[in-house]
């Protein structure tokens, strides 16, 4: 049945007529015909007049459905006719720019702001990304996303009666320079018997993929990823590493120059992925070990046991992954103030355990003074020449 259309109230007798009229012509058929008729309805009409006429000796009457007074009809009328006051849109305020929080860099926790790189290292670390997806889209399949944690699960003591054992006689050298820089040297030189990649050591954040690279930091793990996939490799789900782990990457594909060619791209943009290719071993040192008053040792000598813990790990997942050309370095000097005498005897200590002998053929510390550091001039008077037997 079809809704009955209630009457509103309005500020004339003709208005209400109207819309009484409109009600009737719209109510159900059960109505009676006399309630239909001119006559009913002219009754009904001058009823309603009497009652508005009867207004004007002061008394107050409601008109039908709640009708206000005439009074109130008049102001009601007069808020009708008032011009409408178009509301201004509000203003919002402008967003406020949005904070980048991370932590401080080789500690847990924290929540400290990384300052945002120069706008000449924003242009590499743009045009480094670029490339890589670049890169990756047409090697993903050869490995180049690929790393996994090593551990001594995964790169157990050394045994030099396994089939795979080299016998080599192995050259350690001590050179300044860039650690890539040498790495595709010793690829270009030729006359060797190994054909795996030369595996480089990354001096890691333990912490944080690629350490300090995104807001422009020049050590020596940012200056890797800077001019190669690496970042690509060093997956977030696999940090923090604990202090016997490290992360290799297979391959690697370096396609910049160094820092001091202006990192400048090695070959034309649909060539990139044509680059030399290394495997990067990743291993992170302690953060600012407590040192001796003269800051030449470990305060505590679990410290010196460790370090050479890493560089044991180190050195068998290279040879487990059948590597035989190495670039090391000084782990932990710099950066992380760890004593750089007592890494080089670490290493030396290492390189000269009778299960290390005969595994590699050359390998090369290389090492980047940074100013009023020594450390080429320790690793050069420990390890140059080194007899492993």
């Amino acid at each position: 049945m079809p809704k009955q259309k209630p009457v509103q109230s309005d500020t004339s007798a003709s208005t209400q007529s109207q819309l009484l009229d409109s009600q009737y012509a719209n109510q159900s058929p059960t109505i009676s015909a006399n309630s239909r008729s001119s006559g009913g309805l002219t009754r009904m009409m001058s009823t309603i007049y009497e009652k508005f006429s009867s207004g004007s000796n002061g008394r107050q009457i409601g008109g039908l459905d709640g009708a206000s007074s005439p009074d109130e009809r008049e102001r009601k009328t007069d808020l009708r006719k008032a011009p409408e006051v178009k509301k201004q849109p509000t203003k919002k305020p402008p967003p406020l720019p949005k904070k980048r929080h991370s932590t401080a860099l080789g500690s847990r926790g924290g929540g400290v702001t990384k300052p945002s790189a120069p706008v000449s290292m924003q242009n590499v670390i743009k045009t480094t990304k670029e490339a890589t997806e670049e890169i990756l889209s047409k090697t993903e399949l050869e490995g180049t996303r690929f790393s996994y944690v090593a551990s001594k699960w995964t790169a157990p003591s050394l045994d030099p009666d396994l089939v795979e054992f080299p016998n080599l006689t192995t050259v350690v050298k001590v050179v300044p320079g860039d650690t890539y820089d040498q790495a595709l040297d010793m690829q270009d030189a030729g006359n060797t018997s190994d054909f795996m990649p030369v595996c480089v050591l990354n001096f890691a954040n333990a912490f944080h993929p690629g350490g300090g690279w995104l807001s422009g930091s020049r050590a020596q793990e940012e200056q890797l990823c800077y001019r190669s996939t690496l970042i690509e490799s060093l997956h977030s789900h696999f940090y923090p590493m604990t202090d016997l782990e490290c992360l290799y990457s297979p391959k690697v594909i370096v396609f910049r120059e160094s820092v001091e060619k202006g990192y400048t791209f090695m070959s034309e943009d649909d060539e990139l992925h044509l680059n030399p290719a290394v495997s990067v071993i990743s291993m992170a040192a302690r953060d600012k070990p407590k040192l001796t008053a003269d800051k030449s040792a470990y305060r505590d000598p679990g410290q010196r046991y460790l370090m050479k813990g890493k560089m044991r790990l180190i050195l068998r997942t290279a040879a487990v992954n059948n590597h035989r050309r190495l670039v090391l370095g000084a782990l932990g000097c710099g950066a992380f103030h760890h004593p750089p005498q007592v890494v080089a005897d670490c290493w030396k200590e290492v390189l000269m355990k009778r299960e290390f002998r005969g595994w590699f053929e050359q390998i090369y510390f290389v090492i980047r003074d940074a100013p009023h550091e020594k450390n080429l001039a320790i690793f050069k008077g420990t390890l140059d020449g080194l007899n492993m037997g």
